[in-house]
């Protein structure tokens, strides 16, 4: 009799808060400093920085998106553990949050102080911009029709002319 091999990686996605997300997967695909990156069950073993950026789980034919920040990601045979400073579901996400922390972002980098006027680093504000634009550019490629009308609405009222402004 053949043995029984499994076509599916165990998957753990864990953040200083939770353990967000096991179970096992067919597929994983993860956006890594390097660009977007694929892996299933039995992948060479390696080690990938991560990404603000949408992470895609297929399981049975069936994806499911989550949004993960910085972090890393370490595949070994039927093992993938992902390693970030936070993951949500699509369903989760505050868009009005995520338009206040890149108009923060973008107004720490300018001036270089916080909100209560404390100085900040510039590269730390740089990659809070960076998460909070991931987070709409994952609404508008993933998110319901609501969520992408919502944040179109938001956009405008709070953006000149609709456009988002540069960080730098």
């Amino acid at each position: 009799m053949a043995d029984h091999v499994s076509h599916k990686i165990n998957l753990l996605i864990i953040t200083p808060y939770e353990d967000f997300y096991e179970g096992q997967v067919d597929s994983v695909r993860i956006p890594t400093s390097d660009g977007e990156f694929g892996f299933m069950a039995g992948h060479t073993p390696f080690v990938a920085a991560l990404e603000p950026g949408a992470c895609a789980l297929t399981t049975n034919g069936v994806t499911k998106y989550c949004m993960v920040s910085e972090g890393y990601c370490e595949i070994n045979g039927m093992l993938a553990l992902i390693i970030c400073n936070s993951a949500e579901w699509l369903e989760n996400m505050r868009l009005r949050r995520i338009i206040t922390a890149y108009n923060n972002a973008c107004e720490e980098v300018k001036t270089h102080k916080d909100k209560n006027g404390r100085p900040v680093f510039v590269e730390d504000s740089v990659a809070k911009g960076k998460r909070a634009l991931a987070r709409m550019r994952f609404i508008e490629r993933y998110g319901s029709e609501e969520q992408k009308e919502r944040l179109a609405n938001y956009k405008k009222t709070d953006f000149p002319n609709g456009v988002i402004p540069r960080l730098q």
